[in-house]
C-alpha cells in the first residue's frame, strides 16, 4: 500500500456556507498565499447558478484572476503544475468551466440519497447519473478528467434505507458507466464513526476493479484523528480537506465541519506517510483561513 497521501484544499466546501461571502480579491490573494506554500491541489469554486449559491458567484473572476497570478507563470505545464478542481452540476456550468484552461477536473455531486441528490441538484439519481455520463464525455474530449462525491455514503437522515452494497453498485456504475475517473465518500451530515467507515469502505471494495474511493468526512476536533485514521486503514490515500477546519454543506442536515488541514498533515506524518501538502506554513495558513472567513 503506497506511503502517498494526496490531499486536496476544498477552498469552495469552506467558503460556500460562511455567513457573508468572501470578496473575489481576498479569495485570490489566498489562493496566491496557498501556491507559493506549495499546496499542489486546490479545489477553487464552483460554476453553478450564481443565485442558488451566493458565495461561488464569482468563480469566473476567480479563475480568470488565478490564471493571471505571478505565481503561476511559467508553471501552468509539467511537473510543477498545481492541480485545480472546480464543481459543475450541468452542461451550462461545465461549459463555463472548460472555457478556463486552468481548470484540470470537473467535480460532479451525486448522492447516495434520492431525496438529497434532488435538493441538492433538482435532479433524481437517475437523472443525474444520465447527465454525469454526457458532462463526462464532454470533459474528456477536452481534456479534462472527472471526479463525483458520493453524499450520505457512510449514512442517511433523509429517513431512507442505507444500505452500502448499493454504495458499491453506484460506485461501479460512476467508474464503468458514468466516466468518472476518481470517487469521493462523503460523510455529508457528520454521520461516520470508525466502524462505519470500515464497513462502508470493505464493502466498497469488494470488488477491485476500481481504485480505492476519497473521503469528504465531515467531523469534529474531537473524532478527526479516529475517523480519519479509520479512512486510512481501510486503504484511502486521498483526502479532502479545510485550512482551518471551515466548510461543511449547506445543503444537508447536520453538517459539522471539513477535515481540517493542519492536524490532518500532522497525523498522517506521524504514521509515516508522505502528505503532498508541505507543513511548514500550516499553521499561519489556519489562522489566516478563519480570519478570512470571520472578515468576509
Amino acid at each position: 500500500m503506497s506511503n502517498a497521501v494526496r490531499i486536496v484544499e476544498t477552498l469552495r466546501d469552506a467558503w460556500q456556507g460562511l455567513p457573508s461571502p468572501v470578496p473575489t480579491e481576498r479569495k485570490v490573494a489566498f489562493i496566491a498565499r496557498l501556491l507559493r506554500a506549495g499546496f499542489p491541489r486546490l479545489d477553487v469554486g464552483s460554476y453553478v447558478s450564481r443565485g442558488r449559491v451566493p458565495a461561488m458567484a464569482d468563480t469566473d473572476e476567480v479563475v480568470a484572476a488565478l490564471a493571471a497570478l505571478p505565481e503561476l507563470q511559467g508553471r501552468l505545464s509539467g511537473d510543477q503544475r498545481p492541480h485545480f478542481t472546480a464543481l459543475a452540476a450541468s452542461v451550462p456550468g461545465l461549459e463555463r468551466l472548460l472555457a478556463s484552461p486552468l481548470i484540470d477536473e470537473v467535480l460532479y455531486p451525486f448522492s447516495l440519497s434520492e431525496r438529497f441528490q434532488r435538493r441538492n441538484t433538482e435532479r433524481s439519481r437517475e437523472e443525474a447519473f444520465a447527465l454525469l455520463r454526457g458532462m463526462s464525455e464532454l470533459a474528456h474530449n477536452s481534456g479534462r478528467t472527472v471526479y463525483a462525491t458520493i453524499s450520505m455514503a457512510f449514512g442517511n437522515n433523509e429517513g431512507e434505507p442505507f444500505d452500502p452494497a448499493e454504495l458499491r453498485t453506484w460506485v461501479a456504475r460512476l467508474h464503468h458507466e458514468g466516466g468518472v475517473d476518481r470517487v469521493g465518500l462523503a460523510d455529508t451530515t457528520a454521520q461516520a464513526d470508525a466502524d462505519t467507515i470500515a464497513r462502508v469502505y470493505a464493502a466498497v471494495m469488494e470488488r477491485n476493479d476500481w481504485p480505492v474511493p476519497g473521503a469528504h468526512l465531515h467531523v469534529t476536533p474531537e473524532n478527526q484523528g479516529a475517523l480519519v485514521a479509520a479512512a486510512l486503514e481501510a486503504g484511502c490515500r486521498d483526502f479532502d480537506a479545510a485550512l482551518g477546519a471551515l466548510g461543511g454543506c449547506q445543503f444537508a442536515k447536520g453538517a459539522v465541519s471539513n477535515v481540517s488541514t493542519a492536524p490532518l498533515v500532522r497525523q498522517l506524518r506521524e504514521a509515516g506517510l508522505r502528505p503532498d501538502v508541505p507543513e511548514a506554513a500550516l499553521g499561519a495558513l489556519e489562522s489566516e483561513a478563519r480570519a478570512l472567513a470571520v472578515a468576509g
